[in-house]
């Protein structure tokens, strides 16, 4: 897998990319989860302007880690 620099990364997509996926899911506590992490993709957007590189790097690993673990939890598919 080839490495992503995290700094490349755009919070306000990845805040897209969790409200897609709060349109898509069918369980409420898993919407609210995404929402979660939807809010703090804004944050990180609307504070980046005030962290140095490094912390913008750790926010976004720390908020990529729970993203990827809340999008591996399968959820079952309604018909």
């Amino acid at each position: 897998m080839p490495q992503v620099d995290v700094c490349q990364i755009d919070p306000w997509e990845k805040a897209a990319e969790c409200a897609r996926a709060i349109e898509l899911s069918f369980d409420p506590r898993r919407k609210a989860e995404l929402t979660v992490v939807q809010h703090m993709w804004i944050a990180l957007a609307n504070e980046r302007s005030l962290l140095t590189a490094q912390e913008i790097a750790q926010e976004i690993e720390t908020i990529g880690r729970i993203q990827v673990r809340l999008a591996g939890q399968c959820e079952p598919v309604k018909h």
